[in-house]
């Protein structure tokens, strides 16, 4: 069936957004063992939620996942979805169509010296490239991260995951945010900082964001109407700032909201699927 109108293109977010998970129910999902239902319940939206998006699709437009998580926790999405593609890894990595749109890299002394801080402080870490991921666990007491990723206490083995990885961002969990005050401010010149709003804390640069990742997208796609995002957290500062509409979760972090220009329902309430019948209904 033809479709008349220019496309529409929406970019959401996905936890505390399209699905309501936290870290740790999102690690427990990943670990060996984990049962279809928690891999379902971290890894897809309602079934609310998925008819919206495919009504939405279906109607002409394009729908894009932009999220920090890596390529390897968006496949059940991708494949139970009809989503046209992805924003991976905060902005590194991006897919249209089942084919690779860009893959950006982080210079290796910058992540070096990230590695060298959290050694430093003692923090526990994910540190995700586009070639994979692994934990840091430098030496003392850490809050568990529970993924099926190698974990290693080797600073020479993480260094070395720089290249072979192609690291480009971190995550920690709130608790041994603190333990980096000595360190905050220097790494507060260089990267970008988020608060998730769900437990956890992520590391990025500047250059590659989600906004970056947008922006490669739709030169992508060329003639497109209204770009809308859809986030909660610190983290989708730079995609609810380039979106025309930003949609901004009612459990969202307040600093976030703040930049709303219209407040969706809660994520557990169905937020997004409200939002994008109002969208079709022409109402935003």
């Amino acid at each position: 069936m033809a479709h008349l109108h220019t496309p529409l293109v929406a970019f959401f977010d996905i936890d505390g957004t399209l699905i309501d998970s936290d870290p740790e129910s999102y690690a427990k999902a990943q670990a060996p063992g984990a049962t279809v239902e928690e891999q379902e319940r971290v890894f897809l939206p309602t079934p609310a939620v998925r008819e919206a998006v495919k009504e939405f699709v279906d109607a002409g437009n394009f729908a894009f996942l932009c999220s920090g998580r890596p390529p390897s926790g968006l496949a059940l999405l991708m494949e139970r979805v009809p989503f046209s593609g992805y924003v991976a890894l905060a902005g590194a990595l991006g897919e249209m169509e089942e084919k690779e749109l860009f893959c950006h890299s982080v210079d290796a002394a910058l992540m070096a010296r990230v590695i060298e801080i959290f050694n430093e402080c003692s923090v526990a870490a994910l540190l995700e490239g586009t070639r994979g991921s692994m934990v840091f666990m430098p030496a003392g007491e850490h809050p568990a991260i529970d993924l099926s990723v190698p974990v290693t206490r080797s600073v020479e083995k993480t260094l070395a995951a720089i290249e072979d990885l192609s690291l480009v961002k971190a995550f920690w969990m709130a608790e041994e945010n603190g333990r980096l005050a000595p360190r905050r401010a220097e790494l507060a010149e260089r990267f970008r900082i988020s608060d998730l709003g769900v437990g956890g804390f992520e590391l990025t640069v500047p250059e590659i964001s989600k906004a970056s990742g947008m922006a490669d997208v739709l030169a992508a796609l060329g003639t497109h109407g209204t770009v809308y995002g859809f986030g909660d957290s610190e983290n989708d500062v730079t995609m609810l700032e380039a979106a025309d509409v930003a949609v901004v979760m009612d459990n969202g972090v307040a600093s976030v909201k703040e930049l709303a220009d219209v407040i969706a329902p809660p994520v557990f309430a169905d937020g997004v699927a409200t939002m994008l019948h109002r969208i079709l209904a022409g109402e935003l």
